[in-house]
Order: structure tokens, then sequence, then C-alpha cells
């Protein structure tokens, strides 16, 4: 049985785990750490308030939804920080992840938060994936935040598709990525519901 928790620090080694093994094949320790410093280290270091886990019968985790609240904060750290860390690894992959930024500042007047979230391949596919984002939802409803929104590759068809029958929908296209919105007062899931 899976259980969904407030993240805890012993729990920092083994989201790292998650975000390698559900990201793109390492192909050296700079491009590990570029990985970590995108879609991991952040939330926790920074906001650990807003991560929660799926935790398996030993309590370990198996999966985790992460989300930043506070923008200047996020863009402070990104630049001041890892994206000196992303730069080490690829400097297109540091013009596109300071291009994201931008492209986030502009949906935040909209979306007050943007989140992540990553699940081991054997914890897939057992509604895991949407116990975390109600989870969060209700979080930021908690907040007062409104509405979330993430970034997914559109190459991503199991995701693209799990965030849509969730509710989420397109807020914004480019070449090879969507960013999608939901908003948290539930209109969405609602909307997108077959009768």
């Amino acid at each position: 049985m899976v259980t969904i928790r407030n993240y805890e620090v012993g729990d920092f080694e083994n989201l790292q785990k998650i975000c390698l093994a559900t990201g793109p094949k390492i192909k050296s320790e700079k491009h590990k750490l570029s990985q970590l410093a995108l879609y991991c280290d952040y939330f926790a270091e920074y906001e650990p308030e807003n991560l929660f886990v799926a935790a398996n019968e030993s309590g370990e985790a198996v999966g985790y939804i992460m989300c930043s609240t506070d923008f200047k904060k996020f863009e402070e750290q990104m630049k001041g920080h890892y994206l000196k860390i992303v730069r080490a690894y690829s400097l297109l992959q540091w013009l596109m992840s300071r291009a994201e930024i931008i492209i986030d500042k502009r949906l935040l007047r909209k979306y007050a938060a943007f989140m992540h979230i990553d699940i081991l391949e054997g914890y897939q596919r057992m509604g895991v994936g949407s116990r975390l984002v109600d989870t969060l939802v209700a979080h930021l409803n908690n907040l007062g935040i409104a509405a979330v929104m993430l970034g997914v590759g559109s190459g991503n068809v199991k995701g693209v598709s799990f965030y849509k029958k969730y509710g989420f929908h397109v807020i914004m296209s480019g070449k090879g990525f969507y960013k999608m919105g939901y908003h948290c007062d539930g209109r969405d899931k609602t909307a997108n519901k077959q009768p």
C-alpha cells in the first residue's frame, strides 16, 4: 500500500534517485548534477513545505510531487546557484532553462504556482499520481493559490495523457513542449469528466 505524506529530510536521497530514474539516460556526472539542479534539489532545499511523497510499505519514497509557490525565491536561487551547475554541463540546456524561467514568469500571472511530479515505474498506473496531485491541490487551496502549472515534453505521451485525464489543459505550446495549467477549485477536473 502506498501512502501520501509530507516530505521529510531523510527522503532527500530517495528523491534524487527517483528524479534520475524517471528522467533521461544520464550521460555523465555533470549531466546528473544538472538534472538534480533543475528538477529536484531546489524544491527540497528551499520549499520543502510544498513537497509531498508517495511512500511504500517500508516508508521509502517511490514518488513525489514538488511545487514552488515563491517564484521570486525560485528565480533568485536558480540564477544564483542551480543554473551554474546546468551551464557546467551544457550551454544549450542552460539557455533553454533560462528561457523557461522567462516563460514561467509570464504565465505565473494566472498560474501562481508550478509543479513537478515523478513516480517510479513500478508504482505508476496505480492511482498514485492522482493522489499526489489531489494532495498538492488541497495544499494550494489552503494557501489561497487559485491555479498551478507544469511543463511537459510533447513527446511524453503517458504524462500528457495523465495530466489531461486529471483536468490539466494546455495553456501554451512550443517546439517539443507544453505548459499545462489546472485551477485548484476543481473546475478543470469537473469540466473534463465525460458524461
